[in-house]
Protein backbone atom coordinates (compact mmCIF):
# COMPACT_ATOMS: atom_id res chain seq x y z
CA UNK A 1 0.00 0.00 0.00
CA UNK A 2 1.32 3.45 -0.97
CA UNK A 3 2.04 5.79 2.00
CA UNK A 4 0.72 9.33 1.72
CA UNK A 5 3.23 12.22 1.77
CA UNK A 6 1.64 13.62 4.92
CA UNK A 7 2.08 10.31 6.77
CA UNK A 8 5.77 10.16 5.73
CA UNK A 9 6.45 13.72 6.85
CA UNK A 10 4.91 13.05 10.23
CA UNK A 11 6.98 9.96 10.97
CA UNK A 12 10.34 10.82 9.45
CA UNK A 13 13.04 12.65 11.45
CA UNK A 14 11.10 12.55 14.79
CA UNK A 15 11.98 10.80 18.07
CA UNK A 16 10.05 7.62 18.73
CA UNK A 17 8.22 9.17 21.70
CA UNK A 18 7.14 12.20 19.66
CA UNK A 19 6.09 10.01 16.74
CA UNK A 20 4.00 7.85 19.04
CA UNK A 21 2.29 10.90 20.51
CA UNK A 22 1.52 12.23 16.99
CA UNK A 23 0.14 8.88 16.01
CA UNK A 24 -2.18 8.96 19.03
CA UNK A 25 -3.22 12.48 18.03
CA UNK A 26 -4.06 11.46 14.45
CA UNK A 27 -0.70 12.80 13.13
CA UNK A 28 -2.27 16.20 12.60
CA UNK A 29 0.20 19.01 11.80
CA UNK A 30 -1.77 21.44 14.05
CA UNK A 31 -0.34 23.53 16.93
CA UNK A 32 -2.04 21.21 19.45
CA UNK A 33 0.21 18.37 18.36
CA UNK A 34 3.27 20.59 18.73
CA UNK A 35 2.30 21.52 22.28
CA UNK A 36 1.84 17.84 23.18
CA UNK A 37 5.36 17.11 21.92
CA UNK A 38 6.82 20.05 23.86
CA UNK A 39 5.05 19.02 27.07
CA UNK A 40 6.18 15.43 26.73
CA UNK A 41 9.76 16.52 26.13
CA UNK A 42 9.68 18.77 29.20
CA UNK A 43 8.36 15.96 31.37
CA UNK A 44 10.93 13.54 30.05
CA UNK A 45 13.83 15.92 30.79
CA UNK A 46 15.37 15.01 34.19
CA UNK A 47 16.28 17.62 36.77
CA UNK A 48 19.95 18.60 36.72
CA UNK A 49 21.58 17.93 40.12
CA UNK A 50 24.38 20.37 40.85
CA UNK A 51 25.40 19.47 44.41
CA UNK A 52 24.67 17.21 47.38
CA UNK A 53 25.25 18.22 50.98
CA UNK A 54 24.63 17.01 54.49
CA UNK A 55 22.51 19.10 56.78
CA UNK A 56 20.38 19.30 59.91
CA UNK A 57 16.83 20.36 60.54
CA UNK A 58 16.68 23.47 62.70
CA UNK A 59 14.34 26.29 63.63
CA UNK A 60 15.08 29.89 62.66
CA UNK A 61 16.95 31.49 65.53
CA UNK A 62 17.54 28.17 67.27
CA UNK A 63 16.22 26.87 70.57
CA UNK A 64 15.62 29.39 73.36
CA UNK A 65 17.37 29.08 76.72
CA UNK A 66 15.17 30.51 79.48
CA UNK A 67 17.29 31.88 82.34
CA UNK A 68 16.63 33.45 85.71
CA UNK A 69 16.96 37.24 85.75
CA UNK A 70 17.73 37.41 89.49
CA UNK A 71 18.97 35.06 92.21
CA UNK A 72 16.42 33.37 94.41
CA UNK A 73 14.69 30.21 95.61
CA UNK A 74 12.31 28.50 93.18
CA UNK A 75 8.89 28.71 94.81
CA UNK A 76 6.67 27.65 91.89
CA UNK A 77 7.47 25.79 88.66
CA UNK A 78 4.42 26.05 86.42
CA UNK A 79 5.54 24.07 83.36
CA UNK A 80 6.65 20.54 82.51
CA UNK A 81 8.59 18.99 79.65
CA UNK A 82 6.60 18.60 76.44
CA UNK A 83 4.10 21.29 77.44
CA UNK A 84 3.03 23.95 74.95
CA UNK A 85 3.23 27.51 76.29
CA UNK A 86 1.97 30.83 75.01
CA UNK A 87 3.82 34.13 74.81
CA UNK A 88 3.87 35.84 78.21
CA UNK A 89 2.78 32.70 80.11
CA UNK A 90 4.20 32.46 83.63
CA UNK A 91 6.86 29.74 83.76
CA UNK A 92 8.48 30.11 87.18
CA UNK A 93 8.15 32.21 90.31
CA UNK A 94 10.85 32.65 92.95
CA UNK A 95 10.38 33.51 96.60
CA UNK A 96 10.15 37.30 96.90
CA UNK A 97 8.78 38.04 100.38
CA UNK A 98 11.25 40.85 101.00
CA UNK A 99 10.58 42.41 97.61
CA UNK A 100 6.83 42.27 98.21
CA UNK A 101 7.23 43.96 101.60
CA UNK A 102 9.38 46.73 100.13
CA UNK A 103 6.83 47.26 97.37
CA UNK A 104 3.95 47.47 99.85
CA UNK A 105 5.80 50.18 101.82
CA UNK A 106 6.60 52.11 98.65
CA UNK A 107 2.97 51.96 97.50
CA UNK A 108 1.86 53.35 100.87
CA UNK A 109 4.38 56.18 100.58
CA UNK A 110 3.11 56.95 97.09
CA UNK A 111 -0.48 57.10 98.30
CA UNK A 112 0.51 59.45 101.12
CA UNK A 113 2.47 61.70 98.73
CA UNK A 114 -0.45 61.87 96.31
CA UNK A 115 -2.86 62.77 99.13
CA UNK A 116 -0.51 65.53 100.32
CA UNK A 117 -0.22 66.90 96.80
CA UNK A 118 -4.00 66.91 96.36
CA UNK A 119 -4.46 68.79 99.64
CA UNK A 120 -1.91 71.41 98.65
CA UNK A 121 -3.49 71.87 95.23
CA UNK A 122 -6.95 72.39 96.73
CA UNK A 123 -5.69 75.49 98.57
CA UNK A 124 -4.56 77.31 95.45
CA UNK A 125 -8.00 78.37 94.08
CA UNK A 126 -8.97 79.86 97.47
CA UNK A 127 -5.70 81.83 97.76
CA UNK A 128 -6.00 83.06 94.17
CA UNK A 129 -9.53 84.32 94.87
CA UNK A 130 -8.37 86.05 98.06
CA UNK A 131 -5.54 87.78 96.21
CA UNK A 132 -7.90 88.98 93.48
CA UNK A 133 -10.26 90.47 96.08
CA UNK A 134 -7.46 92.32 97.87
CA UNK A 135 -6.14 93.69 94.57
CA UNK A 136 -9.64 94.91 93.62
CA UNK A 137 -10.12 96.51 97.03
CA UNK A 138 -6.73 98.21 96.83
CA UNK A 139 -7.63 99.77 93.48
CA UNK A 140 -10.76 101.21 95.04
CA UNK A 141 -8.79 102.48 98.03
CA UNK A 142 -10.57 100.12 100.41
CA UNK A 143 -7.44 98.12 101.32
CA UNK A 144 -3.73 98.66 101.91
CA UNK A 145 -1.04 97.40 99.58
CA UNK A 146 0.33 95.44 102.51
CA UNK A 147 -2.77 93.25 102.42
CA UNK A 148 -2.15 92.64 98.73
CA UNK A 149 1.50 91.74 99.37
CA UNK A 150 0.56 89.32 102.16
CA UNK A 151 -2.05 87.59 99.95
CA UNK A 152 0.46 87.35 97.10
CA UNK A 153 3.11 85.87 99.42
CA UNK A 154 0.63 83.32 100.76
CA UNK A 155 -0.21 82.24 97.23
CA UNK A 156 3.49 82.05 96.36
CA UNK A 157 4.25 79.88 99.41
CA UNK A 158 1.31 77.61 98.64
CA UNK A 159 2.48 77.17 95.05
CA UNK A 160 5.96 76.25 96.31
CA UNK A 161 4.43 73.64 98.63
CA UNK A 162 2.49 72.22 95.69
CA UNK A 163 5.68 72.01 93.65
CA UNK A 164 7.50 70.23 96.48
CA UNK A 165 4.61 67.83 97.05
CA UNK A 166 4.48 67.11 93.32
CA UNK A 167 8.20 66.30 93.27
CA UNK A 168 7.79 64.00 96.30
CA UNK A 169 4.90 62.20 94.58
CA UNK A 170 7.00 61.75 91.44
CA UNK A 171 9.87 60.26 93.45
CA UNK A 172 7.49 57.92 95.27
CA UNK A 173 5.99 56.82 91.97
CA UNK A 174 9.42 56.12 90.48
CA UNK A 175 10.32 54.07 93.55
CA UNK A 176 7.18 51.96 93.17
CA UNK A 177 7.93 51.39 89.49
CA UNK A 178 11.48 50.35 90.34
CA UNK A 179 10.37 47.88 93.01
CA UNK A 180 7.72 46.44 90.71
CA UNK A 181 10.38 45.90 88.04
CA UNK A 182 12.60 44.19 90.62
CA UNK A 183 9.70 42.00 91.70
CA UNK A 184 9.07 40.99 88.10
CA UNK A 185 12.67 39.78 87.95
CA UNK A 186 11.56 37.06 90.38
CA UNK A 187 9.13 35.82 87.74
CA UNK A 188 10.01 34.14 84.45
CA UNK A 189 7.64 34.24 81.49
CA UNK A 190 7.79 32.61 78.06
CA UNK A 191 9.19 35.14 75.54
CA UNK A 192 7.15 33.56 72.74
CA UNK A 193 4.90 30.60 71.99
CA UNK A 194 6.61 27.22 71.85
CA UNK A 195 7.13 23.80 73.43
CA UNK A 196 9.15 23.08 76.55
CA UNK A 197 11.93 20.72 75.44
CA UNK A 198 13.83 20.39 78.72
CA UNK A 199 13.62 21.54 82.33
CA UNK A 200 16.82 22.30 84.19
CA UNK A 201 15.53 23.19 87.67
CA UNK A 202 12.91 22.20 90.23
CA UNK A 203 10.94 23.63 93.13
CA UNK A 204 13.26 24.35 96.05
CA UNK A 205 16.34 24.92 93.90
CA UNK A 206 18.46 27.99 94.55
CA UNK A 207 19.09 29.89 91.33
CA UNK A 208 21.75 32.42 90.55
CA UNK A 209 21.26 35.28 88.12
CA UNK A 210 21.56 33.76 84.63
CA UNK A 211 20.94 30.16 85.75
CA UNK A 212 19.28 28.04 83.05
CA UNK A 213 15.68 27.12 83.83
CA UNK A 214 14.34 25.52 80.64
CA UNK A 215 14.88 25.08 76.92
CA UNK A 216 12.05 26.19 74.62
CA UNK A 217 11.41 25.15 71.02
CA UNK A 218 9.82 28.28 69.53
CA UNK A 219 6.74 27.91 67.38
CA UNK A 220 8.43 28.90 64.11
CA UNK A 221 8.76 27.15 60.72
CA UNK A 222 11.46 24.49 60.48
CA UNK A 223 14.46 25.11 58.23
CA UNK A 224 17.45 23.13 56.96
CA UNK A 225 21.06 24.15 57.52
CA UNK A 226 23.13 22.42 54.86
CA UNK A 227 26.95 22.29 54.68
CA UNK A 228 27.93 22.80 51.03
CA UNK A 229 31.48 21.75 50.19
CA UNK A 230 33.61 24.67 48.99
CA UNK A 231 34.01 22.93 45.61
CA UNK A 232 30.28 23.36 44.86
CA UNK A 233 29.54 26.74 46.46
CA UNK A 234 29.60 28.57 43.13
CA UNK A 235 26.74 26.39 41.87
CA UNK A 236 24.39 27.31 44.75
CA UNK A 237 22.25 30.45 44.69
CA UNK A 238 19.24 31.88 46.46
CA UNK A 239 15.90 30.61 45.15
CA UNK A 240 17.37 27.28 43.99
CA UNK A 241 15.25 24.19 44.63
CA UNK A 242 16.40 21.11 46.52
CA UNK A 243 15.19 17.68 47.55
CA UNK A 244 15.55 16.78 51.23
CA UNK A 245 15.65 13.26 52.66
CA UNK A 246 16.45 11.77 56.05
CA UNK A 247 20.10 10.80 56.39
CA UNK A 248 21.59 8.25 58.77
CA UNK A 249 21.57 4.56 59.62
CA UNK A 250 18.72 5.03 62.07
CA UNK A 251 16.23 5.38 59.20
CA UNK A 252 15.29 1.85 57.99
CA UNK A 253 14.08 3.25 54.70
CA UNK A 254 14.75 6.50 52.89
CA UNK A 255 12.21 9.03 54.08
CA UNK A 256 11.60 11.87 51.67
CA UNK A 257 10.74 15.23 53.15
CA UNK A 258 9.05 18.13 51.35
CA UNK A 259 11.12 19.96 48.76
CA UNK A 260 12.90 23.10 49.91
CA UNK A 261 14.10 26.43 48.55
CA UNK A 262 17.42 28.12 49.29
CA UNK A 263 16.83 31.19 51.47
CA UNK A 264 20.38 32.40 51.87
CA UNK A 265 23.98 31.36 51.34
CA UNK A 266 26.49 32.37 54.00
CA UNK A 267 29.09 34.89 52.82
CA UNK A 268 31.81 33.21 54.91
CA UNK A 269 33.54 29.84 54.92
CA UNK A 270 33.54 27.56 57.91
CA UNK A 271 34.59 24.10 59.05
CA UNK A 272 32.22 21.20 58.52
CA UNK A 273 30.60 19.70 61.59
CA UNK A 274 28.58 17.00 59.81
CA UNK A 275 31.34 15.61 57.61
CA UNK A 276 35.08 15.04 57.81
CA UNK A 277 37.93 13.74 55.65
CA UNK A 278 40.27 11.53 57.68
CA UNK A 279 43.01 11.89 55.06
CA UNK A 280 42.80 15.59 54.26
CA UNK A 281 41.56 16.82 57.62
CA UNK A 282 38.69 19.26 58.28
CA UNK A 283 36.41 20.06 55.33
CA UNK A 284 35.77 23.70 54.40
CA UNK A 285 32.10 24.45 53.78
CA UNK A 286 29.63 27.28 53.35
CA UNK A 287 26.40 27.04 55.31
CA UNK A 288 23.23 27.27 53.25
CA UNK A 289 19.80 27.80 54.81
CA UNK A 290 16.72 26.35 53.12
CA UNK A 291 13.01 26.73 53.85
CA UNK A 292 10.61 23.83 53.33
CA UNK A 293 8.02 24.46 50.62
CA UNK A 294 5.48 22.69 52.86
CA UNK A 295 5.57 21.96 56.61
CA UNK A 296 7.31 18.59 57.10
CA UNK A 297 5.52 15.81 58.95
CA UNK A 298 7.29 14.13 61.90
CA UNK A 299 10.51 16.08 61.27
CA UNK A 300 12.50 16.99 64.37
CA UNK A 301 15.02 19.69 65.14
CA UNK A 302 18.53 18.24 65.03
CA UNK A 303 17.60 15.48 62.56
CA UNK A 304 20.31 14.67 59.99
CA UNK A 305 19.27 15.11 56.35
CA UNK A 306 20.76 14.91 52.89
CA UNK A 307 20.09 17.80 50.52
CA UNK A 308 20.24 17.47 46.73
CA UNK A 309 20.38 20.83 44.95
CA UNK A 310 19.11 20.96 41.38
CA UNK A 311 18.40 23.45 38.63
Amino acid sequence: MKRSPMSFSCMSGMPVLAAALLALAGCSPSSDSASVVTSAAAQAKPQSQVAVARGKIDVEGGLLDLSAAAPGLVQQLLIKEGQAVQKGQLVLRMADDAARADLAVAESELQLAQTKLKTRQERLPVLKTTLARWQSAAKQGAADLQNVDEAMQALHDAQAEVDIAGAEATVAKRKVEQLRALQQRHELRAPEAGTVVRLETQVGSMLQSGSHVAVLLPQRPLIVRAEVNESFVSAIREGMKAQVSVDGDAAPTKQDLPSATVLRVSPVYGTARLQDDTQRGPVRIVETVLAFDQPPVNAKVGQNVRVSFHE
